[in-house]
């Protein structure tokens, strides 16, 4: 059984990463052959029809951003773990709200920032005022695009939140209520197939952000039958097979869903835990597989 591994090539120019090194090793124990291939290495063409050059495998581990890539692959009957438009969804913190909002899935109250083509402006101001009326301060402000925590700022002040926003220039972005108990811990659960198969708590003692980015540590933690099927149903609303879903908790302990990866990080919480969740993750997909 042969397939790809998709990565980005532009954050990874002399070697893939450890993550898709540890898949690939992975799928070598489950009988698969997964070829590393950075998104930089293909070319999607579209006349007619659509047409990728450098993919001839029949199905690929999506580990990347790359949406067009990923719907041109589709688009000329490549099977993808994750989809294109569960890759889309996840990537997008705005869009991955909005898909969830209305089904019961419990979420920090967030407002997404008008759209701009132009710096953001005095013009953006009723859109500041409202949000900070409503969410009070600190309030998170999140670029929509981000990985690793790195684009999550927390402003203190009316004078730091229009700071942000205009650093923002074009590039969407959300505003969120800071959970204030959750200050630096947050719980990944990953998602395989439709069960949690690895959680940890993420632990921050120096930044409001747990990402282990940000620099973080992850300890071991067993998720209620609660979080777990809440995990669970927001991997379902999303599409993902495979997810790592990230919640925070009120003070009296009710989980609020963060955010959902699409590709996220499993070597910290394997190391923590002692379970190969890439093994979990390959396994996922050589099933799906054995029915074509």
């Amino acid at each position: 059984m042969n397939g790809l591994i998709i990565y980005n090539g532009f954050w990874n120019t002399a070697e893939p990463p450890f993550a898709v090194r540890s898949l690939v090793s992975a799928a070598k124990l489950e009988g698969m052959t997964l070829r590393a291939v950075p998104n930089t290495a293909l070319t999607a063409y579209l006349t007619s029809e659509a047409g990728v050059l450098g993919a001839e495998e029949p199905f690929a581990l999506f580990w990347d951003k790359d949406v067009r890539l990923a719907r041109a692959m589709e688009a000329c009957g490549m099977r993808l773990y994750n989809s294109a438009s569960a890759v889309a969804v996840c990537d997008d913190k705005a869009a991955t709200q909005l898909a969830l909002c209305g089904h019961g899935i419990p979420m920090p109250e967030t407002f997404v920032a008008p759209m701009t083509y132009v710096s953001y402006t005095e013009a953006g101001e009723a859109f500041l005022a409202m949000a900070e009326e409503r969410l009070g301060y600190p309030l998170v402000v999140k670029e929509c695009f981000g990985s690793l925590g790195g684009q999550v700022y927390l402003a203190h002040s009316p004078a730091e939140l229009r700071a942000l926003a205009a650093a923002m220039a074009a590039r969407p972005f959300v505003l969120q209520r800071f959970v204030a108990a959750s200050k630096g811990m947050d719980r990944r659960l990953y998602v395989v197939g439709s069960e949690v198969v690895a959680a940890m708590t993420r632990q921050n003692d120096k930044d409001f952000r747990a990402n282990i980015g940000a620099g973080g540590h992850g300890i071991p933690y067993t998720p209620t039958a609660e979080e777990a099927a809440l995990a669970v149903r927001c991997c379902e609303l999303l599409g993902c097979g495979v997810g790592g879903v990230d919640l925070l908790y009120e003070s009296g302990g009710s989980p609020l869903v963060c955010e959902v990866n699409s590709s996220a990080q499993t070597r910290e919480l394997s190391a923590c835990t002692g379970i190969d969740v890439d093994r979990a993750i390959v396994r996922y997909v050589k099933t799906q597989e054995e029915k074509y």
